[in-house]
């Protein structure tokens, strides 16, 4: 049996909150769009032999690696994720107005209650959109990454109005700054410039979620749980196949791998479907769990697809409660699901992720896909962004979300013809991955949906390298990004910090001395609004 090396196979949760974190044996930064790993785990996954170790060492990155899947190739991941860039863009016309007003202040919080002390009242229209807009998509992830965060978020009075306005927020920010970039005039994307009248008639009719104080129902458990639940639930069905099916669910248990967060949404699946505890990860119970996770993270109401209901556009959207809801549907016909996983296949995600959609009246993450695929053979913007993401050169007008989209598209290109591979990763990477792939197809796929950024021993970040992009494109791209990743950092700074901007981006690279990086982000920041840092007042 192998034995299981604790140091090779602890991960991190991911931390949305923590932008500078360093200190991990393993784990992926959703701000820094980075997979950093121990350097233990670096040395094994170099060695030559296909040793205990190197497995364990992969299980780990394999673990990581479906963070970044999680967070640029699923419906909601990509929605997530483009709202980081998407505030910035959204409040970036009215900072500039602000510094043309030289009402130069930070934090902007702190000043917008200065500002009414002063002049009694919240007529600054300009800070009122920023601060609107900045609190909007912090409650949207804060509910999005737990349900019951909403008993936190309640308690502002000045911001929060609804679970659904703050949702309309998050799909209309990050759509339209899709829109803004490749479909101006909406004609593909969902039209997000008609959807508030309808949010208006749901707040106007009292529709629960939709108004100030209005109730709305919670699941126990978001985003974050299902997440670190896939990867983990993935990793171990990997090692177990890796380990020729010796070790067992209670083997994993004893180690401290099934703890917390990581096992937190597999005990509410046990727990309403009445399925019992298997006896290991090779199994029809695994298999079922994470395709609820799978189809839980991939709404299409809102994004690929046009919202078709917008009363259930909560319930239709938010994960941890589109979990719950596939829960209950396994629940009432158990017999009928708890062995619907066999073969891992193609067929299997098709038919299953269909039947369980209908059951909690929401369409199938593979309509979703092949909306997606259309896009891609129709559009002339979209084509024109394959053509850049080819040779990894992007047009360096908001290469962000250039970039991350042209990697969510090519996701959904393999999706479309192995959704099963995605799904199920762990085995898939295995022997004993479907018969109708070959593991050598399986691999391919892996390494062409890498993470595009990682860590090294001396803890630089660098680019992924890939055969078929020019490795002076990925260098380019690599710098490019990050320059306007940082920037958006110093505005989340702006807006929300107290006291000075600080310049803590050592994570990004030792190679420089923080007096070089802090003179990289002052240029970077007087480029983009004329006047550095230093000049705006702390207040």
């Amino acid at each position: 049996m192998m034995e299981l090396n604790s140091n090779l196979l602890f991960t991190d949760a991911f931390d949305e909150e923590n932008f500078n974190s360093t200190n991990a044996r393993g784990t992926y930064n959703p701000m820094q769009f980075v997979i950093r790993l121990r350097e233990d785990i670096h040395v094994a996954l170099k060695e030559d032999d296909l040793s205990p170790n190197k497995i364990q060492a992969f299980s780990t990155f394999l673990h990581e690696n479906i963070h970044w899947w999680q967070h640029v190739g699923s419906n909601f991941g990509f929605i997530l994720s483009l709202s980081y860039p998407a505030l910035s863009h959204a409040v970036h016309g009215d900072l500039k107005t602000l510094i043309e007003r030289n009402e130069r202040y930070k934090p902007i919080i702190k000043y917008d209650n200065h500002y009414f002390k002063t002049h009694k009242k919240l007529d600054n229209y300009e800070v009122n959109r920023i601060l609107n807009n900045y609190h909007d998509l912090l409650y949207a992830k804060w509910f999005a990454y737990d349900n019951k965060n909403i008993h936190k978020i309640v308690k502002d009075r000045r911001f929060f109005l609804s679970v659904g306005h703050c949702y309309r927020i998050l799909w209309t920010t990050s759509v339209h700054t899709l829109a803004h970039c490749l479909d101006k005039e909406y004609q593909f994307l969902p039209n997000v410039t008609k959807w508030l009248e309808e949010f208006k008639k749901l707040e106007q009719n009292k529709v629960d979620g939709f108004y100030i104080d209005s109730a709305i129902g919670i699941a126990p458990l978001g985003i974050k749980a299902i997440y670190e639940g896939q990867a983990r639930f993935n990793q171990l069905q990997y090692l177990t196949i890796a380990s020729e099916n010796t070790l067992k669910y209670d083997d994993f248990k004893k180690s401290g791998m099934l703890n917390g967060i990581y096992v937190e949404a597999f005990d509410l699946f046990l727990k309403i479907t009445k399925i019992n505890v298997p006896a290991d990860f090779n199994n029809a119970t695994i298999g079922l769990f994470l395709l609820v996770c799978d189809i839980a993270i991939n709404p299409t109401e809102g994004f690929p697809h046009d919202i078709f209901h917008f009363e259930s556009f909560i319930y239709s959207n938010d994960p941890g409660i589109r979990f719950i809801m596939l829960c209950q549907a396994i629940s009432k016909d158990k017999t009928a699901w708890e062995n619907c996983i066999q073969d891992y296949s193609a067929e299997e995600y098709i038919k299953n992720s269909e039947k369980l959609c209908d059951l909690i009246f929401c369409l199938s993450p593979y309509f979703g896909i092949e909306a997606v695929n259309k896009w891609i053979e129709t559009e002339s913007s979209i084509k024109e962004l394959m053509e850049e993401e080819k040779k990894m050169d992007f047009n360096s007008n908001n290469l962000p979300i250039r970039l991350f989209f042209s990697k969510y598209l090519k996701m959904q290109q393999d999706k479309l013809k192995y959704p099963n591979v995605f799904c199920w990763i762990g085995k898939s990477m295995t022997s004993e991955c479907c018969s109708e792939i070959e593991l050598e197809k399986v691999v391919e796929l892996f390494d062409k949906h890498r993470a595009l950024y990682i860590d090294d021993i001396d803890k630089e970040i660098h680019p992924m390298h890939f055969d078929e992009f020019p490795s002076e494109n990925i260098e380019k791209s690599f710098n490019a990004f990050y320059t306007y990743n940082t920037s958006y950092d110093m505005i989340h700074k702006w807006i929300k910090q107290e006291g000075d901007f600080t310049y803590d981006y050592e994570w990004l690279t030792p190679k420089y001395t923080k007096e070089e990086t802090t003179k990289w982000i002052r240029e970077n920041f007087k480029d983009m609004f004329t006047i550095y840092p230093e000049d705006i007042t702390i207040i």
